[in-house]
């Protein structure tokens, strides 16, 4: 993990080299963001799970993807994304809920996350994922709601994977869905209507 890896102390008549550039003759310093973590800006360790689109044919009022924290660590999801298959068929328009969940789903097809780097730590046992869960899962509140089509011509369609459904991302003053010990998020169809896969992408950092 690249952190932040030291400090300067400023004393008159001491000090530590400070990294400098030349702009229009004049010395400036080198500035380099970093994170409130303390990883340096675009190094903090990310992960994603992906579902299958064999496992997420749509359902009428079904929860088609469910992530559990049961770990230490402090899960920040940053992206959720809804893909449908740009498969022909005669699509409806689909109602989504991101909700909020207070117990572990059950059954279902599990899931595995990845890191986007191979040296990032792996994703603690703890926390778990699945396809169209069959029992637990427990509604604790509604976060969101999300609206899409099955059908392949559709504009969402279109653009669905480049769609983050974190309401929060994009104003950098504010902070993504937190997931900490005993707190997960289901996403439920809500629409009556059987036509149609898709696929969702969850993306999260670990703290």
């Amino acid at each position: 993990m690249a952190y932040s890896n030291d400090s300067i102390l400023v004393t008159p008549g001491v000090g530590a080299p400070v990294a400098t550039q030349t702009v229009d003759n004049k010395e400036v310093q080198v500035f380099i963001p970093a994170g409130a973590t303390g990883h340096l800006k675009r190094t903090t360790p990310s992960y994603i799970f992906a579902s299958t689109l064999s496992t997420n044919v749509a359902a009428a009022r079904t929860t088609h993807i469910d992530v559990f924290n049961d770990s230490s660590a402090i899960m920040k999801v940053y992206g959720i994304y809804i893909i449908p298959a740009l498969v022909a068929v005669t699509g409806v328009g689909l109602t989504w809920e991101i909700i909020k969940t207070a117990a572990v789903g059950t059954g279902g097809v599990v899931l595995t996350g990845r890191p986007y780097d191979s040296q990032n730590a792996g994703i603690p046992a703890e926390i778990t994922t699945r396809s169209k869960p069959t029992g637990g899962a427990t509604t604790n509140f509604v976060l969101q709601y999300v609206n899409s089509s099955s059908e392949e011509t559709s504009p969402y369609a279109m653009i669905a994977s480049t769609l983050n459904h974190v309401a929060t991302q994009g104003i950098d003053d504010l902070q993504p869905i937190v997931l900490r010990n005993g707190e997960g998020l289901k996403i439920d169809q809500t629409t009556n209507s059987a036509v149609g896969t898709t696929t969702f992408h969850i993306i999260f950092t670990l703290e």
